[in-house]
């Protein structure tokens, strides 16, 4: 749980025995770069029921860590010369095909290398409602899905793009490989969806929660002896946190490679989760244009595939 300059995470089972640097990175993904929290560690910033521990301390199911965030220095995000694969550009808009492992926006101890360093470099305008660390930013991926993302740059087409979020009349549209197969063929999975009551850095499905909607398609199911996976192609109507992720793993079918939601995400050595934002379609803000974005399958995720079809005694495609 995120408290003004404090973190406090409790350790879940499956992360029983893991280096406590490794686990905090893992646990919060993007907000925390590891060099931070090595530094932390060093300065004895982070603590395990009020003991200072070194960065190879193993942790045990439900420690309770507390990280102390020290007040930040002053800095002025840079623009970085990062290649950005610019599928759009106008006046106000920008679409662009974020590759996965990169995080989106600056967060403690990670003011270099984002997203928003790469478009502070690539583009002489951005909006600033997101504030200044999230200039331009409308919607985000997490660190590891790679795929579509509408910029907005200038505030104007900022606050008509976020309307047409919050009113459901953007398409998004992702492809994901699971470990398990689903029960049907196609369904809307409606459960709300809130913070861990335990693991506060973790999101679950509860009753009191945020209405959170996911439509899944089954694509093709493979067979093998490690087990069986599932391709699927999905469609999201609200935009939660890991909204995918909570939701197929409350099924039983963990995205391959989530270090959050799949408690054998290692097993199967993959460099990204296999996730991808596929399909964007959106009304232009200024000129109500109909506009629509596909990128093909990552590399990371069509190396799997082929992987699988190789291992496969039977492989299923839906008509």
């Amino acid at each position: 749980m995120v408290n003004e300059n404090n973190i406090t995470l409790i350790v879940p089972e499956e992360y029983a025995g893991t280096r406590i640097d490794i686990f905090i990175y893992n646990a919060l993904e993007e907000e925390l770069s590891r060099s931070f929290i090595q530094k932390l560690l060093k300065h004895n910033h982070i603590t395990i029921h009020g003991m200072p521990v070194k960065p190879n301390y193993k942790v045990k199911a439900d420690q309770q860590i507390l990280i102390i965030i020290p007040q930040p220095e002053k800095t002025t995000l840079q623009p970085q010369d990062i290649p950005l694969n610019i599928l759009y550009e106008d006046d106000d808009i920008a679409v662009i095909h974020k590759p996965a492992g990169m995080v989106v926006h600056p967060g403690a101890g990670n003011t270099t290398h984002t997203l928003v360093n790469a478009l502070l470099y690539h583009f002489k305008g951005l909006s600033s409602i997101g504030g200044v660390e999230r200039p331009g930013i409308v919607h985000r991926l997490d660190k590891d899905t790679e795929g579509l993302m509408v910029i907005a740059k200038n505030d104007s087409a900022h606050n008509l793009l976020a309307k047409e979020f919050q009113s459901r009349n953007v398409v998004k549209k992702y492809e994901a490989i699971v470990t398990g197969k689903p029960s049907t063929p196609t369904d809307i999975i409606n459960r709300a969806i809130d913070r861990h009551p335990q693991y506060g850095h973790k999101m679950t499905v509860r009753d009191d929660g945020r209405e959170a909607i996911t439509h899944y398609t089954l694509k093709e199911v493979w067979h093998t002896q490690q087990g069986v996976f599932s391709r699927l192609h999905i469609r999201i109507l609200t935009g939660r946190t890991h909204q995918i992720r909570v939701h197929l793993s409350s099924l039983g079918l963990p995205i391959v490679g989530d270090k959050l939601y799949s408690k054998k995400w290692e097993k199967y050595n993959v460099p990204y989760m296999l996730l991808a934002s596929t399909y964007l379609e959106f009304a232009h803000p200024s000129t109500g244009q109909h506009l629509q974005f596909s990128i093909d399958l990552p590399q990371h995720m069509e190396d799997f595939i082929k992987k699988l079809n190789t291992m496969a005694f039977e492989h299923i495609k839906a008509e």
